[in-house]
């Protein structure tokens, strides 16, 4: 493995975009590798070498892989824990997990690309019917969310420091365009979303146009 770290991610995963915001906020030089889901890289026996899961991102660094946003995350912070992206309160470090989580394992699962795919190839789904499965749910896990950022109200998610919540809650409600999800119904993320907008981390980050 090169001494540079090596990251390898999909123009359409959010959850790629976690770990650049992630490595942007740490200042960790990566190399970037992109692997183009539309054609299903991903699912290539040489991408199965990389990662045993064949999913995006995974991270090579230190000498190792790492899988799944939220341990690579966690191990970022770990060893190199400026600036943080947890609080050093254990209530607000839950707060900020749970946060993670709603994003994590909550919203980002019912519209990812394979559950699409597979309402398309099992139930004949057409794109208006996965568009409208995807809205659906992003709107009803929003409206939850919503009220968990309305409630710790500051410049960001939870507070006035960025942290991990933020660095899940941004791509998230990016994605959530694709789907027509009217944002205007949820004041506090897009007051949130507007002070991450300032941010070079957060705003520099984007993919490049899917072409």
């Amino acid at each position: 493995m090169s001494d540079i770290a090596r990251l390898y991610q999909a123009t359409m995963s959010s959850s790629s975009w976690r770990i650049r915001i992630a490595l942007a906020l740490k200042r960790v030089a990566y190399e970037p590798v992109w692997i183009d889901l539309r054609t299903g890289e991903h699912l290539s026996t040489s991408y199965a070498a990389v990662s045993p899961t064949r999913q995006v991102p995974c991270l090579e660094i230190d000498g190792q892989r790492l899988f799944q946003t939220v341990a690579i995350i966690e191990y970022l912070e770990e060893t190199r824990p400026l600036p943080p992206l947890f609080p050093g309160d254990a209530l607000q470090r839950a707060r900020v997990r749970a946060l993670v989580e709603v994003v994590n394992s909550v919203i980002q699962p019912m519209h990812n690309n394979a559950l699409r795919e597979r309402l398309k190839e099992q139930f004949k789904a057409t794109d208006a019917d996965t568009q409208a499965w995807c809205r659906y749910w992003i709107d009803r896990r929003f409206e939850g969310l919503n009220r968990i950022v309305e409630s710790h109200a500051g410049s960001y998610s939870l507070g006035d420091s960025v942290t991990a919540a933020d660095i899940f809650l941004y791509p998230q409600v990016k994605a959530s365009r694709q789907f027509a999800v009217d944002m205007s119904r949820f004041p506090a993320i897009a007051a949130v979303m507007g002070a991450l907008e300032l941010l070079p981390a957060f705003r520099d980050s984007a993919p490049p146009p899917v072409v």
